[in-house]
């Protein structure tokens, strides 16, 4: 499993709380269907509480994998006996690595230099699917937001054929700051070089 940004979706809630297997149930099946991948193993500590801002801190393990992923889990809204909340997880416990992570961005940013329109971004992304698999599985902590949102862009774009949300503050945001953080010029060289 490549690692994810952050997801959506709703969960069943007890009155007052979401039970501990409803989190880790359907917060795996989220996540297997934001990636197309197998059924992750989701473990959490406790109940859910089913109100707004309430939040869980679980590990991930993913199909196959011995890596394990921080996951946060937050209610973000609540509605009758419902708890919509949004899944956020963290890069691979002990992997991140500027270096590898530095260099992926600088590939990732050179070849999507060129495209004149957003459409033309996808094919880049889909031949470059393990470059930015890399690239957000060793993001270092201080950089892991940013490249989980430009990674979940991503993820959006191929599944639509829509890249529009490249051109939105957000997107942008997200890579100017993955950008400063590696040194990299626009063109994805190295700062003065």
């Amino acid at each position: 499993m490549s690692l994810l940004g952050a997801f959506g979706s709703t969960a069943a809630a007890a009155t007052g709380a979401v039970p501990k297997a409803v989190v880790e149930a359907q917060s795996a099946k989220i996540l297997a269907a934001e990636t197309g991948e197998g059924l992750p193993h989701v473990t959490c500590p406790g109940d859910l509480q089913g109100r707004v801002g309430a939040s869980i801190k679980c590990v991930l393990t993913p199909k196959g994998s011995k890596l394990r992923y921080p996951v946060v889990v937050t209610v973000n809204s609540v509605s009758k006996e419902t708890a919509h909340f949004h899944v956020q997880v963290g890069q691979a416990i002990g992997a991140a690595n500027r270096a590898k992570f530095c260099v992926d961005a600088a590939i990732i940013d050179k070849a999507t230099s060129g495209p004149k329109r957003p459409s033309d971004l996808i094919p880049i992304f889909e031949s470059n699917a393990k470059t930015l698999s890399d690239f957000q599985g060793t993001a270092p902590s201080a950089i892991v937001a940013s490249a989980g949102t430009l990674v979940q862009a991503v993820r959006v774009a191929v599944t639509t054929g829509n890249a529009h949300a490249f051109t939105t503050p957000r997107v942008l945001k997200a890579e100017r700051a993955v950008n400063v953080f590696c040194g990299l010029d626009t063109d994805g060289s190295p700062s003065g070089g």
